[in-house]
């Protein structure tokens, strides 16, 4: 079994780095330091740092961070570093435990003669389908300076539509939950009071007071039936959001939301497009490119669509018929697809289409996020409002029935 070292080296750059690696001796570790093009500093045997177990120790990778990698990356391959070397120096300072990890073990293959490419594809949880194709086909051109590179504009675009998708559900989220939080404390607290003075004046009440009463009765003597029973109702349907079936059936769903389905198809369609181009700019088959895009643009429809064209593909049929059959691609994607593919530059026009979609994306979510803030208050007022005019109501005519 290979022993662990930890030494302290120099990079071509004179640069001072640090790490740990696995060899039989410590002339072997010394060897395999130096063809890493580092001038060993000082080799000793290491010991295997205890992995510290935290409540808030980060259990995945953002696309954020995932870009910054492939970012780091490119600018190191780009400057001349091997692989090993830099893979080992990111996961030496990645604050994210779980990066570092997967690195590490990344690091380790590549010592064993494994490419970098079959390293990733034993971690395919981690590297999503389109990075480990990309880089493949990077290392077979010689390129991979300039695949990290459009890996790093394509994770850092996704984030950042990510990014502005939650920054537009926040707010109303918030108010939403404020709104439930205020309908039960009114509910359990101040509507009981209300309805024992009704009860007592003896005054038919009006229809809204009465609904309202019911409902507060019902929450306050079964409390512990109503509640327990929309927690339990929460988490099922959280758990079966998490099944394949559940996750098609939400993602089907969601194409026909008003105003945010627009978001989601064109948010798809982008996805279809900046992946496709970038996997066909890279040399990668046409039929191995749509399987990969399949899985990566997220949504069952489109993903049904893609294998469809796939299939018609490996018939001869070219991409535009494959997918005129579907009606989730609109007519502008179809007319560039089939113009792409006449001019022999399918990977610029899908670019092009996919430059416009993402635009689309931000412009409709920084749109929408503008009109929901305002509704969302004036759904919470009007709620409120319900509730005090049932309140309010009956007390406006037991006060007339005292002045008369």
């Amino acid at each position: 079994m290979p022993n662990l070292y930890s030494y302290k080296a120099r990079d071509a750059y004179g640069k001072v780095v640090n790490g740990q690696i696995h060899a039989d001796d410590i002339n072997r570790a010394a060897e395999l330091i130096r063809q890493r093009s580092l001038t060993v500093l000082d080799l000793s045997p290491g010991k295997t740092k205890a992995k510290s177990v935290s409540l808030f120790q980060k259990k995945k990778v953002t696309l954020r961070e995932f870009a910054v990698f492939c970012r780091q990356m490119s600018t190191m391959v780009n400057a001349g570093v091997t692989i090993m070397s830099s893979i080992s120096a990111i996961a030496a300072q990645a604050d994210n435990p779980l990066m570092a990890e997967i690195l590490s073990d990344i690091g380790k293959e590549l010592e064993t003669g494994r490419t970098f490419s079959e390293a990733c594809m034993k971690h395919k949880d981690f590297f999503p389908s389109i990075f480990t194709s990309m880089v493949e086909a990077g290392e077979t051109s010689g390129a991979l300076d300039e695949v990290m590179e459009r890996m790093a504009e394509y994770f850092e675009n996704q984030a950042e539509i990510l990014e502005k998708v939650k920054s537009a559900t926040t707010y109303p989220s918030f108010i939403g939950v404020a709104a439930i939080i205020v309908v039960v404390v009114l509910m359990l607290t101040v509507i009981p009071g209300f309805a024992t003075m009704f009860s007592d004046s003896g005054m038919e009440l009006p229809t809204i007071t009465r609904i309202l009463i019911f409902i507060s009765d019902i929450m306050k003597s079964y409390f512990y039936i109503v509640f327990p029973l929309l927690g339990l109702g929460i988490f099922l349907f959280i758990r079966w959001s998490k099944t394949t079936q559940g996750r098609y059936a939400i993602q089907r769903v969601s194409l026909k939301l008003p105003k945010f389905g627009v978001i989601f198809k064109n948010s798809a369609i982008g996805r279809f497009c900046r992946s496709l181009s970038i996997l066909v700019s890279s040399g990668v088959p046409m039929m191995q490119a749509l399987e990969i895009v399949a899985r990566v643009v997220n949504n069952v429809e489109y993903s049904s669509a893609i294998l469809y064209a796939r299939r018609a593909v490996s018939e001869g049929m070219n991409l535009s018929q494959g997918l005129s059959n579907s009606p989730h691609f609109t007519p502008l994607v179809m007319h560039m697809l089939k113009v792409g593919e006449e001019a022999g530059a399918l990977d610029e026009m899908l670019g092009k289409v996919a430059d416009f979609y993402e635009s689309e994306v931000k412009y409709t979510v920084d749109r929408l996020s503008s009109i929901i803030e305002p509704l969302m208050i004036l759904f919470l007022a009007v709620l409120v409002g319900i509730i005090l005019a049932a309140v309010m109501l009956p007390m406006f005519k037991m006060s007339g029935a005292v002045d008369l």
